[in-house]
């Protein structure tokens, strides 16, 4: 877990840096879904007081059913869950939900941003909650694929460090079927 720490002690403030300043309102209007701005602010109003705690909402048991890893799970900083396995160099990740709200710049500003100091080799828009967007490519020379997806005025990420049995294809994969069960159990 010390290599998804330092990973995550670098993207998570690359991104949440990205998103603070600009305009507020910047990331409130999306034409990705259908509606535009009134199911913006349809969900600004269902909006949570606050976000979920992830290792209560999704534990290890969970993200190894997804995942198929045996993995353990504690809290990280950021108000991240961290999972990985026995085996620190194997695959490991951390998955996180903040409220939109606190976003500076909102979703939009975040989804932007993940590409923030990866050198970006492949990259998808699943179809997960409201909007989403995953990442993969090489960040100070070890494999990084970072997502997130916005369902409910919450934003849920996933950072991925994968063992070396994963492609960037498998990378994308197992990051939007992991987000897409974060989103699903919240």
């Amino acid at each position: 877990m010390r290599r998804l720490r330092l990973v995550s002690t670098v993207l998570l403030p690359l991104a949440l840096l990205s998103a603070c300043g600009g305009d507020d309102d910047a990331g409130t209007g999306s034409d990705t879904g259908s509606g535009g701005d009134s199911s913006s602010e349809a969900s600004e109003d269902d909006a949570p007081a606050e976000a979920p705690n992830v290792c209560e909402i999704f534990p290890a048991a969970d993200a190894g059913a997804v995942s198929g890893l045996t993995l353990t799970a504690e809290e990280g900083p950021f108000d991240i869950c961290e999972y990985g396995q026995e085996d620190p160099r194997a695959t490991s990740f951390s998955l996180g939900a903040q409220l939109e709200s606190e976003l500076g710049g909102g979703a939009e500003v975040y989804l932007d941003a993940l590409s923030s100091g990866i050198t970006v080799e492949d990259e998808s828009a699943p179809d997960v909650g409201e909007q989403a967007r995953i990442v993969t490519g090489e960040l100070q020379g070890f494999s990084q694929t970072a997502g997130a997806a916005l369902s409910g005025g919450v934003l849920y990420t996933v950072n991925l460090t994968p063992g070396s049995d994963l492609d960037a294809a498998a990378e994308l994969a197992l990051a939007e079927e992991l987000l897409r069960a974060l989103v699903d159990a919240a």
